[in-house]
């Protein structure tokens, strides 16, 4: 296996076709009515803004209606999240004359920004890094504007942990100073898109200062990046990446679906301002290339005019040959694109992120069209302390119970090796604090036609991750063909936490999660005697033994449990007798044979002898109830074994009851799906026996 790269991200999946822009009521916005002119019914505080009372929609249709509100971002100190004294709110139209919302002819130019004092310049970059991938960039800002159904709100996505989710705010805008000025970040004059965007993100994180020291942290572009595409996002230094990797890592990702992000240090220096490039801005890498004497060049996008070695008129470029300059020249084709080597590029540049692209969004934007698509696997699972929270490889006790994905990649004559993105993301809220885990994922290599086993051991592992307690772990490698097992987990044993995990792969490989069917392998129906067939004897006599009478025909749960006593089986509950009755009770009358309960005492045994093989000090750990069902004769699948842990282990400790209780349960559901299943083929089933079916088990 060839590893590029390990990254901590902020977090690709198959999204979900693009909703159409919102449309608002003419009497009222985002699901708030009117009550005598004012949004939501309530009285208007006018320190919320520095409109009248008589606040008109500025130009477009519907004058003389009043102008949204948001009640749940207001503006007010709240929303700033810190203190601040002199603001004032202002709407786009009191700041210019003619504003602007992601103008037609300002489409490159809206995202050479000025992040400004409230601004987050991680959101910045990222918005400035979707400029070459409009429809994208269009998902999260949709066509609005200040004259067609103005209303003063504007619509906004962002996406979190799987799903798009829609941010509507007004556009009053926070200001300082006798004469406003904006305090929000700014793009081209009089545009004010990227205000507007950034007022929608610091809703998401829940104020404007909370936004900012998201976008400080060392992933915050990262995350930034994820919130804005859905993709697999992955950030690293590039001081700290060795430089052979780093190119390693841009051949391989630049003819894919992957927007690759390269923002300078922050920090200034003469040689940096002097190679024209401005620092805390995003430069998109769009290609690459090799000239004659091995040089190799980085072909960049984004703001400034880069002034060093290789940039057009740098003796690097006269050297050229008239055929490689325009060769070199046919391929920046954009204003803003430039040539440097990777050498100077490497120096420039601070931190690189990855934003892999999924099938659905390559599909989406044609600016990817040109480049190889991936091909994507998406699950939503959780980690849950006694079912599947097992730990990293070294606990060797539990790691073999979480969950496991098999990767199938097949030999193709001429594929070469596999490129394979794996990220493992956990659930995690923007406003608030989230106490994120340690997470990561363990990659074993399995035997040629091998299939997973349950227990872990023995096979070799090819990469294991589980240092980050970032929103996302992701991996960029090569895989040859062959058979391999993914596990994530997290740093701890017993964690439990939600998780995403995707894959995606640039050639086909079939990848499915290891499960079981549902099987009773162990029939206990050959326990019982034939009722069509006379007692014999033998039995006959255990029954007087056991009821101190021949006469008896049928028994209760409370006479079942009497005689299971009797029989040396202990004290046994209740609950447990009712299950058992009822698993042998056709007619649902409360009532089974008499003829059966040795039978059923010898079955117990049985169960209680695979539950005492695997109990400590009284109880049996519920991360082997998969191993304890087997022997008892019942395969279950990773559902059902939830359910069963869930409902039967509190604090991961199976008592006997309660497993012995749990398989009465599983037998009755298979048996009473066996008859559902007789019956549908002749007759519907009846809502009555459905009912009964649920409740008297």
């Amino acid at each position: 296996m060839r590893k590029f790269m390990r990254t901590r991200s902020a977090a690709p999946a198959p999204l979900a076709p693009l909703p159409p822009p919102a449309q608002y009521p003419a009497n009222g916005l985002n699901g708030h009515t009117k009550t005598n002119g004012h949004a939501n019914g309530g009285p208007r505080r006018d320190d919320h803004s520095t409109l009248s009372r008589s606040s008109r929609y500025w130009g477009g249709s519907g004058a003389g209606a009043e102008l949204w509100e948001d009640p749940d971002f207001p503006a007010s100190p709240r929303s700033i999240g810190e203190r601040a004294s002199g603001l004032t709110w202002r709407r786009p139209h009191e700041l210019s004359s003619a504003p602007l919302f992601l103008s037609a002819e300002a489409e490159d130019a809206a995202w050479e920004v000025e992040v400004g004092a409230l601004g987050s310049g991680a959101l910045c970059a990222a918005a400035a890094a979707l400029a070459p991938t409009p429809r994208l960039l269009a998902r999260v800002v949709p066509p609005q504007s200040f004259r067609d159904h103005y209303r003063g709100a504007f619509t906004f996505r962002f996406w979190v942990f799987g799903a798009w989710r829609e941010v509507v705010v007004d556009d009053r805008l926070p200001c300082r100073g006798a004469v406003p000025r904006l305090l929000a970040s700014t793009a081209r004059q009089g545009d004010f898109t990227l205000p507007l965007l950034e007022k929608a993100y610091a809703k998401l994180y829940g104020s404007y200062a909370a936004m900012h020291a998201a976008g400080a942290a060392a992933e915050g572009t990262a995350r930034a990046l994820q919130e804005l595409t859905g993709g697999i996002v992955q950030s690293f230094s590039l001081q700290r990446q060795p430089q052979p990797l780093t190119l390693q890592v841009l051949h391989s990702a630049a003819p894919r679906s992957t927007i690759i992000v390269a923002t300078p240090s922050e920090k200034e220096s003469t040689w940096r301002r002097r190679s024209g490039l401005a620092s805390g801005q995003a430069y998109v890498v769009t290609g690459l290339a090799r000239v004659r004497g091995g040089a190799a060049l980085v072909r960049v996008r984004g703001r400034g005019a880069w002034r060093g070695a290789w940039a057009r008129g740098s003796a690097e470029w006269r050297a050229l040959t008239d055929v490689d300059r325009d060769a070199l020249d046919a391929r920046a084709l954009h204003p803003d694109e430039f040539w440097m080597s990777f050498s100077d590029f490497a120096c420039v540049f601070a931190r690189l992120e990855l934003v892999h692209v999924g099938p659905d969004d390559w599909m989406r934007e044609p600016a990817l069209h040109a480049r190889r698509p991936w091909r994507a696997v998406l699950a939503r699972r959780r980690w849950r302390r006694g079912f599947n929270a097992g730990g990293p490889p070294e606990a060797t006790e539990t790691t073999g119970t979480n969950p496991q994905f098999h990767v199938s990649i097949p030999g193709c004559a001429g594929a070469g090796k596999c490129h394979v993105v794996v990220s493992v993301l956990q659930q995690y809220c923007p406003r608030g604090r989230t106490r994120l885990k340690a997470v990561g994922f363990a990659l074993y290599e399995l035997p040629p036609g091998g299939t997973a086993p349950r227990s872990l051991t023995g096979l070799r592992a090819l990469d294991v991750t589980h240092w980050s307690r970032a929103r996302e772990v992701a991996t960029f490698f090569t895989l040859p063909a062959g058979e391999y097992l993914l596990v994530p987990h997290t740093r701890r044993a017993h964690t439990e936490a939600a998780f995403l995990l995707r894959v995606l792969t640039d050639q086909h490989a079939d990848i499915w999660e290891v499960n079981e069917d549902n099987l009773i392998v162990r029939s206990i129906n050959a326990e019982f005697p034939d009722e069509r067939q006379p007692i014999p004897p033998e039995l006959r006599a255990t029954l007087v033994k056991l009821f101190g009478k021949e006469e008896v025909e049928e028994v209760d749960a409370s006479e079942l449990r009497s005689a299971l006593r009797r029989s040396g089986c202990g004290g046994v509950p209740l609950a447990l007798c009712r299950s058992l009755v009822a698993l042998r009770d056709a007619r649902v009358a409360g009532r089974m044979r008499a003829a059966e309960v040795p039978a059923l005492a010898r079955l117990l045994a049985l169960w209680r002898g695979v539950w005492a093989r695997h109990q400590r000090c009284g109880a049996a750990s519920a991360y082997r109830a998969r191993d304890m069902l087997r022997q008892a004769g019942v395969h279950a699948s990773n559902k059902v074994l939830e359910g069963c842990v869930v409902r039967f282990a509190p604090k991961a400790q199976l008592a006997a009851d309660a497993f012995l209780l749990a398989l009465a349960r599983i037998h009755l559901a298979h048996e009473r799906y066996r008859l559902l299943d007789t019956k549908l083929k002749s007759n519907p089933l009846s809502l009555e026996e459905m009912i009964l079916m649920t409740i008297y088990s």
